[in-house]
């Protein structure tokens, strides 16, 4: 009898076991997937920013300048300095966070994975479409790349060694005179 009850709560206590394994794997699941809504949530407000018919002109420079050099107002020039200081803080926050959120899909060595790429299959949908989000963000904005070249100290080496492999920003970028820090 008394093997009988020790068995009994063994079982129970491996289903017990079994069943708080699956809430913490549910919970880390839940939480994976509220950081992953804020990072969406922030690209949107981006996408909504670079949209948006109030900064029509900075859209227009951030496109067409090849350096804040060439932007001859002032005040454009610091506004889009301010906004390409507060992207690549985003997407310098983005990188280091999603491998710990993508679990197994960002390459070890954390290089873009762009579309097209003999690589593309071999890693998730998710990595390659951030790769090409922030990819984009630098190929269409030279002055963001300024921005980075201009203080590469400051964000995540790997970060930084991602953008400039994936051959975004064009090598000079950031070495002109009107430097904005």
């Amino acid at each position: 009898m008394v093997a009988l009850v020790g068995l009994v709560t063994l079982v129970f206590l491996i289903q017990q076991t079994e069943a708080t394994r699956q809430q913490a794997e549910e919970a880390a699941s839940q939480v994976t997937a509220s950081r992953l809504d804020g990072i969406y949530e922030q690209l949107l407000t981006w996408d909504q920013f670079w949209s948006s018919t109030e900064n029509k002109r900075l859209n227009l420079l951030a496109r067409q300048a090849d350096d804040y050099d060439e932007i001859k107002d002032p005040e454009e020039r610091e506004q889009l300095y301010s906004t390409n200081v507060w992207f690549l803080d985003y997407f310098d926050y983005v990188y280091t966070t999603l491998p710990g959120l993508l679990r197994g899909c960002v390459p070890e060595d954390g290089h873009l994975v762009l579309r097209g790429s003999p690589e593309e299959s071999q890693v998730c949908d998710e990595w390659v479409a951030w790769s090409q989000t922030i990819y984009n963000a630098f190929i269409y904005d030279k002055p963001l790349c300024q921005t980075l070249n201009d203080a590469p100290e400051i964000y995540e080496r790997k970060f930084v060694g991602a953008i400039r492999d994936s051959r975004a920003c064009r090598p000079n970028a950031g070495r002109s005179s009107g430097s904005m820090h």
